[in-house]
């Protein structure tokens, strides 16, 4: 049975408490984080009395044939696996005892970090960059041993999500459509409903469809979910996919409608952190 962790106030006596089983005497060393040291030597007794001054991590090592183990650098505390948020704080913790004082020294992806040769690895500000396999190597004049590798997750949030949906379906030269004006009202409300803030708009000509656009892209930037929706006439040439407004003549070329891909090129440069498109169209005539 391990020790149990304990919050006390200052000069507060507790006794600290182990329990093991083995085939012969048990022998207990206790020792402390910071000082690296043994606290208590070698003795018979479970148990462990202090009165606390600080913060302090102690570790007992049971065996059952008492030897100089901690010449060597021997590790506690291994770091864990760690999923954040994208902008909050990253910690991970080692902790290890030997004679000399063991050194520290942080890796990610095999990568050695600069300046992270401490026994607790902070990051302030998390970001995708910094997901990946961490450990730690611990060594002194007398040997070095690592720590298990563990994998850090940055979970990422967006820093905002936009939707702008349109919907044509009343044409002057093509014939009307019946389902877009529902299909945008309803994906208009499933996208509140995930927290997107959503424009919708029917029955656009070409040059209200580009200003829309416009407006769409500016709002889009690095870390926001961008959505973009239409539902009405189109058709595919050349590998293209365009959009039809209500004012396109008939017949239809290219330059009265709007270039899909053109859309998309304007949506990937603003470096969204998710860029959506769907369409509810043809894309052969």
């Amino acid at each position: 049975r391990h020790p149990v962790s304990v919050c006390v106030p200052v000069n507060h006596k507790l006794t600290l408490r182990v329990r093991a089983e083995g085939t012969g005497i048990l022998n207990y060393q206790w020792f402390t984080e910071h000082d690296d040291k043994e606290v208590c030597g070698f003795h018979l007794s479970m148990d462990f009395t202090i009165r606390a001054k600080r913060t302090q991590l102690y570790v007992c090592r049971v065996n059952d044939h008492f030897c100089n183990w901690v010449s060597v650098p021997h590790i506690a505390v291994h770091p864990k696996p760690q999923t954040v948020q994208q902008g909050t704080k990253l910690t991970l913790r080692c902790a290890a005892f030997g004679i000399p004082t063991p050194h520290y020294q942080w890796y990610r992806n095999g990568q050695p970090l600069l300046d992270k040769n401490s026994g607790m690895l902070q990051i302030d500000c998390a970001t995708a960059e910094h997901r990946g396999s961490y450990l730690c190597c611990i060594s002194n004049v007398l040997e070095e041993t690592w720590t298990e590798p563990n994998s850090t997750l940055i979970f990422v949030l967006a820093t905002d999500k936009v939707a702008l949906l349109i919907g044509n379906l009343n044409y002057t030269n093509h014939p009307p459509l019946m389902a877009p004006i529902m299909d945008v009202h309803e994906l208009a409300n499933l996208l509140q409903q995930l927290g997107f803030r959503v424009v919708s708009l029917l029955d656009l000509t070409r040059e209200e469809m580009l200003a829309a656009i416009d407006k769409f892209i500016q709002l889009l930037d690095k870390g926001v979910y961008g959505l973009f929706y239409y539902a009405g006439h189109g058709y595919e040439r050349v590998g293209r996919n365009y959009l039809v407004a209500v004012d396109a003549p008939q017949p239809y070329r290219p330059e009265n409608c709007v270039c899909v891909q053109r859309v998309m090129l304007s949506m990937q440069q603003r470096q969204t952190a998710l860029s959506v498109i769907l369409l509810d169209t043809c894309r052969k005539w």
